[in-house]
């Protein structure tokens, strides 16, 4: 997306936050955003995305319960086998920035949980100063979330994701494995999901990240889950909110800012498993499809499996918990929220006022971004099990009743009216 308007406040061109297999764009949208400090106010140009074709898969995945193959998702939405090592090399990553010292890394969360190990690459030394905490605040906010034992590995880069150079504002890239759907859907089974829709593609090959794998005991090569990146704003006329904390909200993000937590929260949550394919990638032909695509409905009981947007829902699309980003029509990711009209336009549950959700597929200068109460639903949804001492103000403002009859979802049994969904509209110029 290029950005045209006020000529002192020159944005980066074609700045997406998207997942490195492509398919998962978070787009900056400037679309004529009001800013409510100064008035001012960014046209939007026009948007670019690339392809999402993907190319088909080399090789095969072996039986579940084998030795896994591993795969990797380029930003051109390539998939390619990792051959040799199981632990992928980072060591190209220097070659992007002229320092040779790389921060340690950085272990969070309780080894009797969910951990991160996040790998620093020499690129963050050139960083705005907090760029590292907000990162790590970003992940140990998930380890308050969820309890899976298991560990995350993710390198973190800065102006550079995986040694290339970034064509959006944040990106995001995951290892990926082959599996089925009777893979997939037995091991959700297990934490009391239901699969009933109409048009379930049972015969179709799915896609898991590797760090989404470890949660449903698909066995994986071990070595890194994936890659994050952000984009140096340096001379855009724009800026990180670098603050942040540890409970998911955010503040202070400036009329010229983005905020970095709620971009480092959405990066982290891809590498975690929160994509789609909805049959966008093939796989040695056949249309490919990721876990997140079972719970994307566009009517009660049908799946949607498009890009044309759809639903979230785990009581089988009885209940909307956020709108999807129809990637069809207005670029970005198909397992990202609506929201190129407005940051209110996902209508997901649980979003302070003012804020946009982390998850959206168009992120605002200007605004704080926070993790909504249906983020942390989509991303139990993949497995991921609440932890006891899970932010329950958060959840206090999800329906227990949409669970009636189907997920569970860990036995999270909330209700809503403790916070009001987020419902002001804060951008009336819609999108030409």
């Amino acid at each position: 997306m290029q950005v045209f308007g006020d000529s002192s406040k020159q944005g980066p061109e074609n700045m997406q936050l998207h997942n490195q297999y492509n398919l998962h764009n978070h787009n900056v949208s400037v679309s004529s955003v009001a800013n409510s400090d100064d008035g001012s106010s960014l046209s939007q140009g026009p948007l670019t995305n690339d392809s999402g074709d993907g190319s088909p898969m080399y090789g095969a995945t072996p039986a579940y319960g084998m030795s896994p193959q591993e795969y990797f998702m380029s930003d051109s939405g390539e998939v390619s086998p990792v051959s040799g090592a199981t632990t992928p090399s980072t060591t190209s990553n220097s070659t992007t920035t002229a320092a040779t010292w790389s921060p340690p890394p950085t272990l969070i969360g309780s080894p009797n949980g969910l951990q991160f190990d996040l790998t620093w690459d020499s690129s963050v030394v050139n960083a705005p100063a907090g760029f590292m905490q907000a990162v790590i605040d970003a992940a140990k906010y998930y380890t308050t979330l969820f309890s899976n034992k298991e560990v995350i590995a993710i390198d973190v880069g800065y102006g550079e994701i995986a040694g290339a150079p970034l064509s959006a504002l944040s990106e995001s890239a995951s290892y990926v494995y082959l599996t089925d759907y009777t893979t997939v859907t037995t091991a959700l089974s297990r934490e009391g999901v239901t699969f009933s829709a109409t048009n379930e593609p049972t015969s179709n090959p799915f896609l898991v990240t590797s760090a989404d794998a470890k949660t449903l005991g698909i066995p994986t090569a071990g070595g890194l889950d994936g890659y994050i990146g952000f984009y140096n704003l340096s001379g855009t006329g724009y800026s990180w909110n670098t603050a942040a904390s540890t409970n998911g909200l955010n503040t202070g993000t400036g009329p010229y800012q983005f905020d970095l937590q709620a971009d480092a929260e959405h990066e982290i949550s891809e590498v975690m498993g929160r994509i789609g394919f909805e049959g966008d990638v093939t796989v040695n032909g056949q249309p490919a499809y990721a876990p997140l695509d079972l719970f994307n409905y566009q009517s009660p009981g049908v799946l949607e499996l498009s890009a044309n947007g759809g639903y979230f829902s785990v009581s089988d699309g009885w209940i909307n918990l956020g709108n999807y980003n129809d990637a069809a029509v207005n670029g970005g990711d198909v397992a990202d929220w609506a929201s190129i009209t407005s940051i209110t336009q996902s209508n997901t549950l649980g979003l302070p006022r003012g804020s946009y959700d982390a998850y959206d597929a168009f992120a605002y200068p200007g605004y704080n971004g926070q993790v909504s109460l249906s983020d942390i639903i989509e991303d139990a949804a993949l497995g991921y099990k609440l932890a006891p001492s899970a932010n329950v103000a958060l959840l206090a403002n999800y329906v227990a009743s949409s669970f009636a009859g189907e997920a569970s979802l860990h036995s999270a049994a909330v209700v809503q009216g403790v916070q009001e969904p987020n419902q002001q509209t804060l951008l009336s110029h819609p999108h030409a």
